[in-house]
């Protein structure tokens, strides 16, 4: 199976939907303008023509009905041809994708894909339901926020502060020195502390703003009060956070530490 065959088949009957709904207008309009003029002759021709138009309009809307209950959705999905028609978009539009079975990471966002004989066929982006069966469609609209993303304002200092202040709980409550090796993960903990917090600022957007920062290149790594931060990296890439750079480079990085600058 595959959408884009549908969408081609849509087409032809689209476009004369369109022309049978205009023809309904234009001689609604036609009816508004006799009765005002008292020409009755003309209102009962274009009576017969909104007849006409409408029995053709039915037709189509019948047509187009039909094309699309033949198109099966829950065989679409549990078939396995959405998913392989989306990752070939993907690549086609130059989005990094990693994972498998259902679930997928397209940098910084989380992709889910469901759809079996039993259940519903459901595309979702973190927690966000994209209404599409059309693989393109879902890899042009992931395409277009990665870039929106990358392209907005980003204030580091702003981010470095905020990651200053959990790494330094993080040290407290492992009675750590300021200055030791903190883990990402245990940092991001304090960032977002509580449920509601993480739902806000998910780790996604942790791995996000962790990415355009690291981007940023060792010259920006250090803060207005003066402090150094290292960042570890993760060669095995499990025990690390995963960043992707606006350029396709994947790094892992898993710890943190701050150092006052001499």
């Amino acid at each position: 199976m595959n959408y884009e065959e549908l969408y081609g088949a849509l087409q032809p009957l689209e476009k004369s939907l369109k022309d049978s709904a205009a023809a309904v207008t234009r001689q609604q309009k036609s009816i508004q303008k006799n009765t005002e003029t008292g020409n009755l002759t003309e209102v009962k021709k274009s009576l017969e023509a909104i007849a006409d138009a409408t029995k053709t309009l039915q037709e189509g809307i019948d047509a187009v009905r039909d094309k699309i209950e033949a198109f099966d959705t829950k065989a679409y999905f549990a078939g396995g041809d959405f998913t392989k028609q989306l990752l070939e978009s993907c690549a086609e539009k130059g989005v990094d994708v990693r994972g498998e079975t259902g679930v997928y990471e397209m940098f910084p966002f989380k992709v889910r894909i469901i759809g079996d004989e039993e259940h519903d066929s459901e595309v979702w982006i973190n927690r966000k339901k994209l209404p599409s069966f059309r693989p393109s469609y879902v890899a042009e609209s992931i395409h277009a926020d990665q870039v929106k993303l990358y392209n907005a304002k980003f204030n580091e200092q702003t981010f470095m502060s905020e990651l200053a202040d959990a790494y330094e709980l993080a040290c407290l409550k492992s009675n750590a020195r300021i200055g030791s090796t903190q883990s990402l993960d245990k940092i991001y903990k304090f960032l977002a502390p509580t449920a509601r917090a993480r739902k806000d600022y998910d780790k996604q957007a942790y791995a996000f703003d962790l990415a355009r920062l690291y981007e940023k290149g060792t010259d920006a790594w250090i803060s207005k009060s003066g402090k150094r931060y290292y960042f570890g990296t993760s060669r095995d890439g499990k025990s690390g956070i995963r960043v992707l750079s606006s350029s396709g480079v994947e790094s892992f990085i898993n710890t943190l530490k701050m150092v006052m600058e001499q």
